[in-house]
C-alpha cells in the first residue's frame, strides 16, 4: 500500500477509471462493484494529472460513470476521527492524524474532531465475505495449486469470516451495502472530507501475517480504514506525511463519491503544510 512506501495513493471511487481486462473471465460481483485502479505519486498534483488521463471514457466497462472531476465548491469543513469504529490507533498514528488536522487549519479550514464514523467493522465483514467468499473453495484449490504463501495465508485467514456463502448471505451483503453507504454519504452532506488513520499501526514487517494466527489478526484489524472503505465505493486518498524513525507515515483523506476533486483539496493542503513525500527504497 502507499502508505508502507511513503507515497501518495489515491483509490477513486466505483466508476470513475475504466477498468477491463480482455485476458481474463468477467469478475465475480464483488470485485465489480469494489475494486478500482488508481495513481501513485510523490505529489497530490501528480496524482490529479493521472487521475485526469485514467479516467478517460472506455464503453467496456459498465461501471464507468463519465462524471466530471471538478464538482460543486463545499465548504472547507473537515471531520477528524482518531479511532473509528474503535480502532485502536497507536501513539505515532494518532500523532501523524492529528498533525495533518492542524495543517488543514492552518490552510484556511475548519477541523471538527468526531468521536467515530459511520459503521466501519460491518463493513469489513461484508466486504470480506463478498471478495473472498465468492466461490471461495475454488480460489484455495488455485492458491494451492500455484504455492503461493501470501494468498494461502489469507484464504487460510479468512475461511471462517467468509463460508458458507450462500444465496441468502449474498443479497443480505447487497443490501446492508446500499444502507452503509446511505450512512456515509449523509456524513459527507456536513463534511467535506473526512481524516482517519491509514492504518491503526506503522507499517508492519515483512511477513508479520504469516508468522501465526494472531499476527494475521493483528495486521488485518489494523487496516480496518482500508478494506472498510471500498465496500462503499467511496473515493479514498492516502497523504504521506513523514516519518517515524524508518517507517513513513500518513493520513487517509475520504469524501463523498465523485469527490475526488475534494480529496485532492484537502490533500495538497496538508502536503503544502509539511515535508515531502519520502518514497522509501525496499532495498535499503
Amino acid at each position: 500500500p502507499a502508505y508502507a512506501c511513503g507515497v501518495h495513493g489515491l483509490r477513486p471511487t466505483l466508476g470513475r477509471i475504466p477498468a477491463f481486462n480482455p485476458a481474463l473471465p468477467e469478475r465475480p460481483i464483488g470485485p465489480q462493484i469494489m475494486a478500482v485502479s488508481g495513481p501513485l505519486a510523490r505529489t497530490v498534483n501528480d496524482l490529479r494529472i493521472s487521475l485526469a488521463a485514467m479516467s478517460a471514457r472506455d464503453v467496456r466497462d459498465p461501471w464507468y460513470v463519465p462524471v466530471p472531476l471538478q464538482g460543486p465548491a463545499r465548504e472547507k469543513r473537515a471531520a477528524l476521527c482518531l479511532n473509528p469504529d474503535g480502532l485502536a490507533t497507536t501513539p505515532e498514528v494518532k500523532a501523524a492524524v492529528t498533525d495533518a488536522g492542524k495543517r488543514l487549519e492552518r490552510a484556511g479550514w475548519t477541523v471538527d474532531v468526531i468521536e467515530n464514523t459511520p459503521p466501519m467493522r460491518e463493513a469489513v465483514e461484508w466486504q470480506i465475505k463478498l471478495w473472498l467468499g465468492d466461490a471461495f473453495e475454488a480460489q484455495l484449490e488455485m492458491a494451492e495449486r500455484e504455492g503461493d504463501p501470501g494468498a494461502l495465508a489469507c484464504l487460510r485467514g479468512v475461511r471462517a469470516r467468509v463460508t458458507p456463502m450462500d444465496q441468502a448471505t449474498y443479497a443480505k451483503a447487497l443490501t446492508r451495502r446500499a444502507t452503509l453507504t446511505r450512512e456515509w454519504m449523509l456524513l459527507f452532506e456536513k463534511y467535506a472530507v473526512l481524516l482517519t488513520p491509514v492504518s491503526g499501526e506503522l507499517p508492519f514487517p515483512d511477513h508479520l501475517d504469516r508468522k501465526d494466527d494472531e499476527s494475521f489478526k493483528r495486521v488485518w484489524e489494523a487496516q480496518l480504514p482500508q478494506i472498510a472503505i471500498p465496500f462503499m465505493g467511496l473515493p479514498g486518498l492516502v497523504v504521506s506525511t513523514g516519518l517515524v524513525g524508518k517507517a513513513p507515515v500518513g493520513v487517509h483523506i475520504v469524501s463523498g463519491r465523485y469527490r475526488e476533486d475534494l480529496c485532492l483539496l484537502a490533500g495538497e493542503a496538508i502536503e503544502a503544510g509539511g515535508v515531502p513525500a519520502s518514497p522509501i527504497d525496499p532495498v535499503g
